[in-house]
């Protein structure tokens, strides 16, 4: 069989805003940033409620590698459009830190991730639920029903907690894995998607990465530099499966909560560039997160508040996500999942092929 080569937007002649990208063009690029994947891909043909097929798994991020249950980071959350079931969120909203591993799995799983982010919790602080308090464990979810035996919760608590334990930095895969093994956008397989941004200033360099987890639209919503390709390439009987997206956006950059606040708001402007209307069923949600009081522990506390200083950041997080996006479906391939239902892999030479003819391209 010939070997599918798999190329990432940018190296196609995609360009995203002036900003420069970090070494791995991801969100392992923020120092301490690590990032964990377990794939479930098991079974063929007639989905059987519990036994299969199997198109799932789970993705863990991890804001630096010290203890987050006792080296917590600033963090804020925004529900652009909250049709979701995460947990969590309230928590971060209330208090503004991320003080656990984040998660992202199905719908239907998110359970077990908690079960397995908790297990990871009480191993590494005998204290908890004794001495200290209880810990709170933030978990994101989409559906991926359309090709996944969802009703099965084939995702266990031992696959959360392989998630995390083998999350590392460097290069991350994207496409069909980890959470984004069964997930579609403008009916097209789609999955994980990452990026990054340096941004310097007169305090110094900084990087921000976006991670994502695509699930959207409808094949007429697909935008990709201003051309309405969703229009130009029929849907092919592939029915939509309207359904959540979520974005991760970390920094090493010493923002507070109000200013990840503002951060996480920005996604949305991204996505919106590739068609991303957030119709009824949809869950866009974002989490933004610093890590800078663990990268930099002696260094003194920043609070700076001024366009010149977080006007690159909000501009970095707008460009990421597009690409992110754009990444999360070039990278993943064709998938063939429960009842013999296909994802098609976006047509990526078709597409390549116009931009450059239309000199859409750098």
């Amino acid at each position: 069989m010939e070997e599918v080569v798999r190329i990432r937007a940018r190296e196609l002649g995609l360009d995203f805003g002036t900003l420069p990208t970090g070494k791995y063009n991801a969100i392992t690029d923020v120092p301490g940033v690590t990032v964990g994947h377990v794939s479930l891909i098991q079974g063929h043909g007639r989905l059987i409620p519990g036994q299969g097929p199997v198109r799932t798994g789970i993705t863990a991020i991890l804001p630096h590698g010290g203890n987050l249950y006792t080296q917590k980071c600033p963090a804020a959350v925004f529900p652009f459009n909250g049709y979701g079931k995460s947990i969590g969120m309230m928590y971060v909203e209330e208090l503004g830190i991320c003080e656990n591993p984040i998660l992202i799995t199905n719908t239907l799983s998110i359970a077990s991730a908690l079960e397995g982010g908790i297990d990871w919790v009480l191993r590494h602080n005998p204290g908890v639920g004794i001495s200290e308090r209880t810990p709170n464990i933030t978990i994101f979810e989409c559906d991926d029903g359309y090709l996944n035996d969802t009703r099965g919760r084939h995702v266990k608590r031992e696959h959360a907690w392989q998630a995390i334990a083998t999350a590392s930095g460097g290069s991350v895969p994207e496409g069909n894995v980890g959470a984004g093994v069964g997930m579609s956008t403008v009916a097209y397989k789609s999955g994980v998607g990452t990026c990054s941004r340096i941004i310097k200033n007169s305090l110094g360099t900084w990087t921000l990465g976006v991670l994502m987890v695509c699930n959207f639209g409808e094949r007429e919503d697909l935008i990709i530099k201003g051309i309405p390709f969703g229009r130009m390439f029929p849907v092919n009987e592939a029915p939509t499966h309207r359904n959540s997206n979520i974005t991760i956006i970390a920094t090493d950059a010493p923002l507070t909560c109000p200013q990840l606040k503002r951060l996480a708001k920005r996604p949305p402007l991204g996505l919106s560039r590739v068609g991303n209307i957030c119709r009824w069923g949809c869950g866009n949600i974002e989490m933004a997160f610093s890590n800078y009081p663990w990268i930099h522990p002696q260094a003194k506390p920043l609070i700076i508040d001024n366009a010149e200083f977080l006007d690159p950041f909000m501009m970095a997080v707008s460009d990421a996500s597009e690409e992110a996006c754009l990444n999360s479906l070039f990278q993943a391939e064709t998938m063939v999942g429960v009842n013999n239902q296909v994802r098609e892999k976006i047509p990526v030479v078709q597409i390549i092929t116009y931009l450059k003819n239309s000199n859409r391209l750098w």
